[in-house]
């Protein structure tokens, strides 16, 4: 058993809490620091300009709390989720006693937005680098300390079938996730065909109102990429957006009622999968996703999952599942079995780092 001192945002329905959870229940202790809470305290513009600067009050504390909460639980392990404002003294200082690892769920080294100057000073000092980007492994190969890739996965105890009698869930086709001009264009096509759509996310609300403003603005170009993108109104859009980000058991229920989940991958980096891959059949929803190497490899096409690679496959593919019950339900079905077979949640992916840490 060892002493797990836990780093990252631990807040309900955060990916992080779920595999600090993972860790405990392989009998391990665990000691958690949510470094997210610095940043809620502080207003929108100070922490833009904290994170722009990597300094100020909110880095401060959260490297100060580290450290204390350290000398007081005197870890065997330091787990640190997407820790880009630790410093490097900080990480030296973890190392005396403990074995210090850093794992993030984004890609670090290809958007640049992710990376920061305190990370690129601090990466070498880590023990191990867990990384989940197969894209991203010949970086984190020359980066220095020991890679370990790890998929992502789901939360056995959070992901599962959650069936509710509140009619606000069900809907034929769902996405859960934030905006960006490719989704709005292609959930734009799905809801053309009269399909009942429903999305939750963070960001669809300025297609209510078409409203400019600078905040919004400079958050949507973050998130565009590339990509050209108008901030403008769209009625069928802002008809199927249903509220902003749900956590925990509304998330479930959320992709429980969708019959259909859309698993979107990212247009700013090469991903190959992302949690909603695992989160959406593992809630016993069929999954439609973009067509990758590594989404067949995770579910067979045809029998454990559903993928697309233009418009017209996707707008197809959604009409036909959310017509035929029975070809639906075997896939969903296949889908979820799959996920439990083949070990994607959480507690099995930690298990197997902790053995390759250990070897």
């Amino acid at each position: 058993m060892k002493r797990i001192l836990f780093l990252g945002e631990l807040g309900a329905g955060q990916t992080s809490l779920m595999r600090s959870r993972a860790f405990k229940r392989l009998g391990h202790s665990v000691r958690g620091v949510d470094t997210g809470e610095p940043w809620k305290s502080a207003k929108w513009l100070s922490r833009r300009a904290q994170r722009s600067l990597e300094l100020g009050p909110a880095i401060t504390e959260i490297n100060r709390s580290v450290l204390k909460a350290a000398d007081e639980f005197r870890p065997d392990l330091v787990w640190a989720e997407k820790q880009e404002y630790l410093s490097r003294e900080a990480i030296e200082a973890l190392k005396k006693s403990a074995t210090v690892v850093h794992f993030t769920p984004d890609p670090y080294f290809s958007v640049a937005w992710k990376r920061t100057r305190l990370m690129d000073e601090a990466i070498v000092s880590f023990d191990a680098l867990v990384y989940c980007k197969c894209y991203e492994r010949s970086d984190y190969e020359t980066a220095g300390p020991q890679p370990i890739y790890m998929p992502l996965g789901y939360c056995d105890e959070v992901h599962r079938p959650l069936l509710s009698d509140d009619g606000r869930w069900s809907c034929s086709v769902g996405f859960l996730g934030g905006w960006e001009p490719r989704r709005e264009h292609l959930l734009h096509a799905v809801a053309s065909r009269n399909i009942v759509l429903k999305i939750w996310g963070a960001y669809w609300e300025f297609l209510r109102d078409g409203r400019w403003t600078p905040r919004r603005h400079i958050i949507l170009r973050q998130l565009a990429g590339r990509e050209s993108f108008r901030i403008h109104q769209d009625p069928l859009l802002a008809e199927a957006f249903q509220s902003g980000e749900v956590y925990a058991n509304d998330y479930a229920r959320a992709l429980t009622g969708s019959r259909i989940g859309i698993g979107f991958l990212r247009t700013v980096c090469p991903d190959q999968h992302t949690t909603r891959t695992f989160e959406i059949p593992a809630c016993g929803s069929m999954l439609l996703a973009d067509r990758s190497n590594e989404h067949c490899e995770l579910f067979e096409e045809g029998r454990e999952a559903e993928y697309f690679s233009s418009t017209d496959e996707l707008v197809d593919k959604a009409e036909y599942y959310s017509r035929n019950d029975s070809a639906r339900e075997r896939l969903a079905s296949a889908g979820r079995r799959r996920c439990e077979v083949s070990k994607y949640a959480y507690i099995h992916r930690l298990s197997a780092v902790l053995d390759a840490l250990n070897a």
